[in-house]
Formats: structure tokens, sequence, C-alpha cells
């Protein structure tokens, strides 16, 4: 998946422990060749491949990513759109193109049967922003299934979450859960405040630590310029990466507006105007930020 995933858990032993991380690495492992567009067997890049009169059976884990793209796609008023394969950075695509397609309703899915099948040809489905995240709360799974309660899985330290009581040297400020950084947009060694997380997850996304690579799907352009990052914080990893990478393109309004409809969803965004910058929060996640320096 292009990023490095990391596991910290508590165990009876450290051989237990790195049997149950050795196991959550075998299912991030199984999941990107499921789910990779860049993998000709998966899921996504055979339904990529599809001409718009055939369908696809899928697995469950690209039915399930695809039903909950749909999902934000339809919350966010399509601000979040798994189908912009084509818009992506890329020798190959033309970003601007106005025959492009883009659109989740140019994606047929049938959740029930777990079939898929493009509306239109040319269509191109990446689950960059949402995949990761899915990976990371499969990785929880695994852990609950080998019995651990307390411990952390992030994946490029952009999609975390965070089980039961934090661990380590500083778990004695953590309150009962574990603190998130919330890593400065310039410079990914620091940060601009911290979460508290308790089986919880963490989303974000930002704009200049990778350049303009997140394009607001409905106008095919970099998102705004005011939002320098994005977090989000629910009780899915796959949902904050979702909802991370919409609330850069959203306004703070409609940001505010989709948090309150969805109370296990809050919202953090670092903002910019003239030379000044500054964080809101939406929702009820525990932050504790301060006014950043940011260049």
């Amino acid at each position: 998946m292009a990023t490095t995933f990391e596991v910290m858990v508590e165990a009876r032993s450290r051989e237990y422990a790195e049997s149950a991380a050795g196991a959550v690495f075998a299912e991030v492992d199984r999941l990107e060749e499921a789910l990779s567009r860049f993998i000709p067997s998966s899921d996504i890049a055979r339904l990529n491949a599809l001409r718009s009169d055939q369908a696809l059976l899928l697995g469950i884990e690209a039915t399930e990513c695809l039903q909950m793209a749909r999902e934000v796609w339809q919350e966010t008023d399509g601000a979040f759109d798994v189908t912009v394969g084509r818009l992506l950075p890329s020798p190959a695509n033309d970003p601007t193109g106005d025959q492009v397609p883009v659109g989740m309703s140019l994606l047929g899915l049938d959740a029930r049967k777990r079939i898929a099948w493009p509306k239109t040809p040319g269509v191109v489905v990446d689950l960059g922003a949402i995949g990761k995240g899915y990976a990371v709360d499969r990785a929880i799974e695994v852990l609950a299934d080998w019995g651990i309660t307390r411990g952390l899985v992030h994946a490029g330290q952009s999609s975390v979450f965070a089980l039961g009581e934090g661990i380590g040297p500083d778990a004695k400020d953590s309150v009962g859960g574990w603190c998130v950084p919330l890593r400065n947009p310039c410079d990914p060694l620091l940060a601009v405040g911290e979460v508290l997380l308790r089986d919880a997850s963490l989303g974000g996304s930002g704009r200049l630590l990778h350049g303009e690579h997140i394009l607001d799907p409905r106008t095919r352009t970099p998102c705004r310029a005011e939002t320098l990052a994005a977090w989000a914080v629910s009780r899915s990893a796959a949902l904050s990466d979702a909802y991370s990478t919409a609330f850069m393109i959203m306004t703070p309004a409609q940001v505010e507006a989709c948090c309150l409809r969805q109370p296990d969803l809050s919202g953090i965004l670092l903002l910019r105007s003239a030379d000044r910058f500054e964080i809101r929060r939406y929702g009820s996640a525990a932050a504790r930020v301060s006014a950043p320096e940011v260049s």
C-alpha cells in the first residue's frame, strides 16, 4: 500500500506479541492483493478492466470498501469519490481532461450480491483514500482474535487506531486512552496538537507535505487553499481516512454539518487566513491543540 504499517501491543510475552503482529502484517499483505489497483489480479484492477457491459463478482473486502465509499460519497455530496483513479497524478493521466469519467454514480454496485460494474467506459477506481484505513481496521480485528485488548496500529502515521488504554512511558498522561499527535503538514517530525483516542481511529490528510495531490472530484481542481490539513476521528479507520480526505475539500461549515449529523464523527481543520493559522474542532473528539507555526 506504499506505506509502512506498525503495530504496538501489550501481550503476555514478547513471543506472543511478535506472533500477533506477524498475523497483522500477513493480513495487510492479503488485503493489498485484493484491493490495490496496481496488482492485475486484484478485484479492483479487474473491475477497472471491465467494459460497460460486464460485471464482476467481488470478494468481501472490495465489496465492503466500495459500500463504505459510496456512503461517504453520499454523505459528503461527492467530495469523497473513489472513482478518481484517472485524475490522480500520473504521466498517463490528464487530471483536467473534461472527458475523464468521474463519479460514484457511474459505478454500479449490488453489495448484497457482491457485484460491481462500470456504467460507462473508462471509470477507474482507486481505494487509496479508504483502503489503508480499512486494512488498519482489519488489523485491529486480528489483534482482537489474538486476545489483545491494548494496542495501536498505524499506517504511515496518517491512519491510526488506538485499542484500549495507552501503554508505554506516556500512558500516565493519556487518561485511559492514547495521546496521538496531529502531524504538522509542513514537517512530519513536529505536531500541532494531539487527540485522545480509545477504541477509536484518527485519519489525517494534508496538502503541503506531498504537494497538490488532493483534487475535488466534482470540479477536478485542487482542494481549498485555506485548508492546510484535516483530520477525522471515528470508530473506523477506513471512515476516518475517507472523511479526512473529504474535509480537505469541504468548507468549514460543511464539515461542521457533517459532524453534527454523525455523533461518532469528529473533524479538525488547520486553516490559513492571510498570515494567521487556526485550528477548528467539530464534534466530540478530545483534542488538545495549539496555534501552530507553519511556513
